[in-house]
Parts: C-alpha cells; structure tokens; sequence
C-alpha cells in the first residue's frame, strides 16, 4: 500500500527477507531515498521504498536544501526505515559527487600492458588539489577501444584510466552516520555510479544521464557501459523553486507546488510563471550542451541519447525543452524496470522512477 505520513513520507510495504534483502540508500540535500531489493534466482526483487524530507527536520519546509549534523540525519535514515518497513542491515550509500573528484587520465602502459599503483599515485597527484594522504584513492583502466585511439590520435602504448578520490573526512561522516544508525556491513559509492547502474544496460551505446537534483545537476556519459566523462552544474531545481518564491512574491511551498502544477507548460496564462523559470533552466542546458560538445570533440563522435534522472527530471514539458535545447534524443529513466515488482504498480514505479535512480542503482549494485 501507499501511505503518507505528515506529507514526509512515501513508501511501499511488502513482506521481507532480510537474510537476503540489500538497501540502496541515497542521502541528497533535501531527500533522502530508500529502496530494498531482494535478489531470487537472479532476478532483483523489489521489496520496499521510500522518500523523506529532510527540511523539516532543520525546521524548513518539504523540499529545501539543508545540511543536518550527522546525528539528525542518522535520525532520519532510522524514522525512514521504520515508515517503509526496512529490514535489512547490508546497505550501499551513496557519496556526493560534489564531495568526490573523478577524472580521466591517460597514462603509459608498461611491457606486460598494465599499470602499475605506482604510476597511478604519482599522476593522482598532480591532478588531485590536496594531498593524497588526505583521500581514499581508486582507479581502474578504462577497456581499449580502437575507435578512441584513433579519433584522439592516443599512442597505442597509452592507456585512459578513471581516478576517483574522496576525501578521508566524507568517508568519516558517513561512516559515523551509518555507526548511529545501526546498520551493518556498510558500502559506499559515487552517487554517478549508481545513476548509471539504474539508468543504462551494459553494452549501450553512447548516452548520457542527466541527474536534475535539488541542489546541482550530475552528468556523466557513458560509451558501451564505461563512463568516460562525468561534470557538475552548480544550479538545481530548486533554484527554479526559489526564483519564483522571489518574483511572486509567495513563500517556498507555494513557489513548488506552482512549479510541480505548471511546469514548462504553453497555455498563454501561464507564460509569466514560465519566464521565470526559463533563465534558470537556460543556465543548466548551456551548460550540458557544452559537456556533450567538449566529449564530441575529444572523442570524435556524439552521444546518442539523454536519459533525464533526479526529482528535476518530473518537471512538465522538461523533455520537450530538452530536445530543442540539446538537439539529441531525451528520455526519463525507469529505473524499477530493472526489478520486479506487482504488476499494478508498475505505473507508478515508472513515474516516479527517476526520483529514485540513485537509490535503486546502489541496491542492485550491492546485489
């Protein structure tokens, strides 16, 4: 059944295994995000999930950025679960890219073609801003693929690698939360790679996933199952939310529930709410026609899709504008297309799918 409770929480409840149930838990700015699945016979079953506002909690409204100290958000992790009857104690986190550093180096591969720690570490450091014994340090190499070398004109003897950093203070703060909430055996991910988990089957083509959160849009493209690009827009939708709450004159809950209602739409009345939130939204797609301009050039080819997730992505009419803005195919995720679910609820899974593309992607991650 569907509930709510005090309009903070939204869940679906079932029967649960939990010696066989993992969590996916996406902890954003002003949401957190829950899904549990269970896998059976290599099927990943959906089992439960939810959705809390965390702004209440700092005495804000549903919807507004915050940033709570570590003991309130275990708080709300723990109220969460009990809502949407969780059970499992083995759960994926996911890290902020905006508290993370990912970038693509190249570097040279030795006779036997591999790369060694050593060379990863000494190039990690003219690329990474502070010290590296400040951060917890990964990497892998990303597959050959003759079509780069060529369009790069890359050496045969050079090999992209992924770097990925995070500094050794986030990983305390989420460890400390997943410590007060009492959950065991704890795995942490970049929320991208969650995103792509959720949103793109292996071996596709290239595409990209656009993540249109509260606080900051997420891209990242994706080439036959590897990324190779990933970027930050420092504006979000609740940007939009906020620059209507200021031209109407209205307060935020008003301003987001005009938003939710109206969206992009092309009715003459509604034009003046339109306006506002276009320059908002202008500033965002700049921003990603350039992300996918600069990996065209860099690669000599064009991704072939957008793939909208995030809460943003539910705004009306978001699809349409981002063909004419981006001059690609788009689409919404449908991340619970991945699970299996009752039949009736397949509607409302798609719909509210790429609220919940993160979360479902660090569950089948830890499956």
């Amino acid at each position: 059944m569907e509930f709510s409770l005090g309009g903070l929480v939204k869940s679906f409840k079932s029967a649960i295994n939990p010696k066989k149930s993992v969590l996916g838990l996406d902890i954003g700015s002003s949401f957190i995000k829950l899904v549990q699945l269970k896998k059976d016979k290599e099927r990943a079953i959906l089992e439960t999930y939810g959705e809390l506002a965390l702004g209440p909690y700092a005495k804000l409204k549903i919807g507004q950025n915050v940033k709570l100290p570590t003991d309130i958000v275990a708080q709300a992790i723990k109220d969460l679960m009990k809502e949407s009857n969780s059970h499992a104690d083995t759960v994926r986190v996911s890290i902020p890219l905006t508290s993370s550093f990912v970038k693509i180096i190249t570097l040279p591969f030795g006779q036997d073609k591999n790369v060694s720690s050593e060379v990863v570490g000494m190039e990690a450091r003219r690329h990474i801003p502070i010290p590296i014994s400040e951060v917890a340090l990964d990497w892998w190499v990303i597959p050959e693929n003759e079509n780069d070398i060529k369009s790069k004109k890359v050496s045969a003897k050079e090999v992209e690698v992924l770097l990925v950093a995070i500094h050794n203070d986030v990983i305390k703060e989420y460890k400390d939360i997943m410590v007060k909430t009492g959950l065991k055996s704890p795995s942490f991910e970049i929320e991208t790679f969650g995103l792509i988990r959720s949103a793109i089957g292996r071996g596709s083509p290239t595409m990209a996933v656009m993540d249109i959160g509260s606080a900051s849009v997420k891209m990242a493209i994706v080439d036959y199952g590897v990324m190779k690009s990933a970027t930050l827009i420092n504006k979000g939708s609740q940007d939009i939310t906020l620059a209507l709450s200021q031209s109407l004159g209205v307060d935020f809950s008003k301003a987001e529930e005009m938003k939710r209602e109206i969206g992009l739409s092309d009715l003459p009345e509604h034009q003046d709410i339109v306006a506002v939130e276009e320059p908002v939204l202008e500033y965002i797609f700049h921003e990603a026609a350039v992300f996918l301009k600069d990996f065209q050039n860099r690669y000599g080819r064009s991704v072939s899709k957008v793939i909208f997730t995030g809460g943003g992505s539910m705004l009306k009419g978001l699809e349409t504008y981002g063909v004419k803005r981006l001059a690609v195919e788009v689409e919404r995720a449908n991340p619970f297309g991945k699970t299996e679910h009752p039949a009736f609820l397949s509607g409302v899974l798609k719909n509210i799918g790429p609220d919940f593309s993160v979360a479902t992607g660090l569950a089948l991650g830890e499956l």
